[in-house]
């Protein structure tokens, strides 16, 4: 193979995956779209009760690079 024709399926390659990106996310904001999700009010924040939040933590120790806490809140 010549470098003309390595060039060429280079310039092939990326517009078949550029073309391919493309069509994907005018087909993701198309589907988003349909669902109607792109309004301003269409999300919810989640609420958390405050015994769930989790106190902070003293810094790491050395060479303490995971802290294993309790799974279930006390």
């Amino acid at each position: 193979m010549n470098n003309k024709q390595k060039g060429l399926a280079g310039i092939c390659i990326f517009l078949i995956l550029f073309s391919g990106g493309w069509y994907a996310n005018e087909f993701n904001n198309r589907t988003i779209h349909e669902k109607g999700l792109d309004q301003p009010d269409a999300f919810n924040v989640q609420q958390v009760d405050d015994h769930h939040i989790i106190e902070p933590m003293a810094p790491f120790q050395p060479r303490e690079y995971i802290r294993i806490g309790n799974r279930v809140p006390n």
